[in-house]
């Protein structure tokens, strides 16, 4: 590998825009080149950083150790093939892929060849959520909510593997115990895809997660709540901020315990630079990320588990 991990960006739309912009930035990376089957688009990007376009990546000449893949989640499965056949290391967008055959075929693919498999679930870079998990242990109840007015981009995939699963992405860091049911409705708003959707998932340990996301609100929410023995703990993703109150033991002659809300720490930080940094990092030292492919396994499956069991109750 040369001074610097070179790394090409594939999809020039919103998210690969980014992601242009956070490699580019990084001392420790290279920005070689933009891909995209849209000229227009992988064009005006390259410009921006000064760097080469091609329509697809066979047509990459330069030396690369690792791709970013901002594209379409049905196209995710063969891109990040081609890109492991290629030698180089790979950070997927989420969901990891389509399907979890796909996901499961990609997983063994790069570990056959030793490569780097992350998956951008960003939200675990977000600092209050990675200062608020770092004091939650073995909560019994979560609350999630995620909504977003339109935007008309992933509308190729529905709101479970559009935003809700950040926040399974979440919860299946939290609760490795296996999901035992799922109970979920979902209604169609602006697209032939469902629109919004809520969860109740049970888990094999007793815990219990309900999951809302939206992506036809007036206004954005980013808020998870968990619930333990000892702490209630709050996250606004959005603010980035994080309130906690926890049970302390009673007072002399009290029956009752104290409740007491304790100041959490959250640094500033961008999720998506920390996100693609720490990728880095892990191609330099061949690490493991913390978002790997089997974390993306596990968001993934629960998100087809809230799929398979979805009703329409407005039809």
């Amino acid at each position: 590998m040369s001074s610097k991990v070179r790394v090409v960006v594939v999809g020039g739309g919103h998210l690969g825009t980014y992601h242009c912009q956070k490699i580019a930035a990084d001392e420790r990376a290279q920005l070689v080149a933009v891909v995209d089957p849209i000229e227009e688009k992988r064009q005006k990007l390259a410009a921006q950083h000064q760097v080469a376009s091609f329509a697809t990546l066979a047509e990459l000449r330069e030396p690369v150790d690792a791709v970013i893949i901002a594209t379409p989640t049905r196209t995710h499965s063969a891109i990040a093939h081609e890109a492991l056949e290629r030698n180089y290391h790979v950070l997927v967008e989420k969901p990891i892929t389509a399907t979890m055959a796909e996901a499961v075929a990609l997983v063994e693919a790069a570990k056959r060849r030793g490569r780097v498999l992350q998956v951008g679930h960003t939200e675990r870079w977000n600092p209050a959520v990675t200062a608020a998990l770092a004091m939650v242990d073995k909560p019994g109840y979560i609350v999630a909510e995620r909504l977003a007015p339109f935007s008309g981009r992933s509308t190729d995939v529905d709101v479970v593997l559009d935003l809700m699963i950040h926040d399974l992405d979440i919860v299946g860091a939290l609760i490795s115990a296996k999901l035992v049911e799922s109970r979920s409705v979902g209604v169609p708003v602006i697209t032939t895809e469902i629109d919004m959707a809520a969860a109740r998932l049970q888990f094999e340990d007793g815990t219990v997660a309900q999951i809302s996301a939206g992506r036809a609100s007036l206004e954005p929410v980013r808020k998870i709540r968990l619930f333990t023995k000892e702490r209630y703990v709050s996250i606004d993703c959005a603010a980035r901020e994080v309130k906690s109150v926890r049970r302390l033991p009673p007072d002399p002659g009290s029956a009752w315990p104290q409740i007491s809300g304790e100041p959490v720490d959250v640094p500033a930080g961008d999720a998506l630079a920390l996100q693609d940094r720490d990728f880095i990092r892990c191609v330099i030292e061949n690490a493991r990320p913390k978002v790997d492919g089997v974390a993306g396994m596990r968001a993934l499956e629960l998100a087809e588990a809230v799929k398979r069991t979805l009703t329409a109750p407005l039809t």
